[in-house]
């Protein structure tokens, strides 16, 4: 089983009610009558523990987590995450890979990617149709389950870490992830070459990350 996301050094209760609000939302996509308990429990289960009254009941004991790149994700990035779990859950896919996170960043349309797809017609529909195999079998999903990050799309977090480093970026952003997954083989790659994003053009992206307008990829 992959590794469960790792607490901010300081976590809050207020930040993660506000994480799972958003994971609603995402869960409401697909499940109109999805409730708050059903996001709680599925971001506490991603954090390692069994039920949200646990992982409530660590923060306010005041233990504190290891730091994890997911504190310098910024707030687009993290909602494409959840999305690129729906993603893999509607394909019927048991792990989210590297190709679910780009759905989900496109579905997600962060301020610091989302001028990548204006620019050369990528859309939602034709990413999926290109990293999708028709013909792999469908895993069985019972919801609520969790859905953990293969440990390829762990790498892909860690290599878009190293692009915002390189680029003197505190935060990691989705447009960091796009170039991090340019240099990489595979069907999101070719996709996105296919469709012209460059590694040039996903720097141009990556570069506005550190000072969007309020609200965005913040």
């Amino acid at each position: 089983m992959s590794d469960p996301l790792s607490l901010p050094a300081r976590p809050s209760i207020e930040q993660l009610r506000k994480l799972a609000k958003e994971r609603l939302a995402t869960l409401r996509a697909a499940k109109p009558s999805a409730k708050l308990a059903e996001a709680q429990l599925e971001l506490a289960r991603e954090y390692g523990f069994p039920s949200w009254p646990k992982l409530k009941a660590h923060i306010d004991k005041g233990a504190q987590g290891s730091t994890s790149l997911f504190d310098r994700f910024t707030m687009a990035l993290r909602q494409a995450l959840f999305f690129s779990r729906y993603e893999s859950a509607t394909l019927g896919r048991l792990r989210i890979r590297p190709e679910h996170v780009l759905l989900g960043i496109i579905r997600g349309d962060g301020r610091s990617s989302r001028d990548l797809w204006k620019t050369t017609g990528v859309t939602l529909e034709q990413a999926r149709a290109a990293v999708v195999v028709p013909d792999e079998p469908r895993e069985a999903i019972v919801e609520p389950v969790q859905i953990p990050f293969q440990d390829a799309t762990k790498a892909l977090f860690t290599a878009a870490a190293e692009e915002a480093d390189r680029l003197g970026h505190a935060q990691v952003s989705t447009a960091h992830v796009v170039l991090a997954l340019l240099r990489e083989e595979g069907p999101a790659s070719s996709f996105l070459r296919s469709r012209g994003v460059t590694i040039e053009t996903a720097h141009a992206a990556a570069a506005m990350a550190e000072s969007p307008p309020a609200g965005e990829d913040s």
